[in-house]
């Protein structure tokens, strides 16, 4: 039975504590988080023991694995910690916010010799799996063209922290983060970025458009919005164009990711001379599937092949770059 402890009891936390009841090999024994009314709170709904300090949790409770669920410009500092007390380590996404604390972090879990994993839950997400499976047998060709969309209205759930532009930097860190990782899955490594964006009263870029190319010939634009009006359902969305088909992917849920219960899902495959293949999709939980595999590699002792960690800095190296190129509207080389 693996025994399992999160850092944050906010928001994602709860698609984590349900994602840990979905597994029958696993169990929420723990919970950290400074805010103590929040804390007592989760902990009183998921049945596990509440600290308001995360080394204490660490220290006391019987915990293998932890689940960092805690503001980005914290995750270096608890991953450490983690690596410390020999804890394996399942970290939000966006995994840091610059590229030195990426690297500094997997130096440090290559040491410990923890097994690590960033949750980029897109790559278990129906839909997104379908289209990497059409695009990896051949049934879409070479793509001439994907563009991934990923929008939603202006949080206002208390994450205060994201719409810093140092600690959270908005849709680009937040939202942007998992087309690009999930485009960078689908066509391998990022040969260069050009990104027009606008930054709203936050001071962050809550609107961007990327155009990536990638070193395998195949180009794609991304789009990452905080902008939309009140009312607009969160909003997912990816289409591919290529030589053998067409597939086009839609995802809408309630006014954030963790209203997934009325979501509606639908792919549509396109092909020369066939009908349309239209699939209504299930929804299976993506949280539950990305920690099943998770902790499969623990259970193997292996790191995780689905979501390397060699992708994971690739990853916010493009992100970087996009939010340079933000800033000065150059073209910018990840591969020079």
């Amino acid at each position: 039975m693996h025994k399992i402890g999160i850092l944050g009891a906010g928001l994602i936390s709860r698609s984590h504590a349900e994602s840990i009841r979905a597994q029958n090999g696993a169990v929420l024994t723990a919970v950290a988080d400074i805010r103590e009314e929040v804390g007592q709170r989760f902990a009183e709904e998921y049945g596990c023991v509440y600290f308001q300090d995360a080394e204490e949790m660490l220290r006391q409770a019987d915990v293998e694995v932890v689940i960092i669920a805690l503001p980005t410009f914290l995750h270096g500092k608890y991953v450490e910690l983690c690596a410390r007390y020999g804890k394996h380590v399942l970290c939000e996404k966006p995994v840091e916010m610059t590229v030195e604390a990426t690297e500094r972090m997997l130096e440090q879990v290559k040491d410990a010799g923890i097994i690590f994993m960033v949750g980029q839950v897109v790559r278990f997400w129906s839909g997104y799996t379908e289209i990497k499976e059409l695009y990896e047998s051949g049934e879409l060709g070479q793509v001439h063209m994907a563009f991934a969309s990923r929008c939603s209205t202006l949080p206002d759930w208390g994450n205060e922290w994201l719409l810093n532009p140092e600690k959270g930097a908005g849709a680009i860190c937040d939202m942007h983060v998992h087309d690009v990782d999930f485009l960078r899955d689908l066509f391998g490594e990022i040969d260069s970025v050009y990104c027009l964006a606008n930054k709203d009263h936050t001071g962050c870029w809550n609107h961007a458009m990327s155009s990536i190319s990638f070193k395998s010939g195949e180009k794609a634009v991304a789009e990452a919005a905080f902008t939309m009006s009140d009312g607009y359902p969160f909003t997912m969305f990816f289409k591919a164009a290529g030589t053998k088909g067409t597939v086009e992917f839609t995802y809408r849920a309630g006014y954030n990711i963790g209203e997934r219960d009325a979501s509606t899902s639908e792919l549509r495959f396109y092909q020369q001379n066939q009908e349309p293949v239209i699939r209504k999709l299930e929804q299976h939980d993506p949280y539950a599937r990305q920690l099943q595999y998770f902790l499969s590699c623990v259970e193997a002792g292996e790191q995780p092949a689905r979501v390397p960690h060699h992708e994971n800095l690739e990853v916010i190296k493009a992100i970087a770059a996009i939010r340079e190129s933000a800033d000065t509207g150059k073209i910018l080389s990840l591969t020079s």
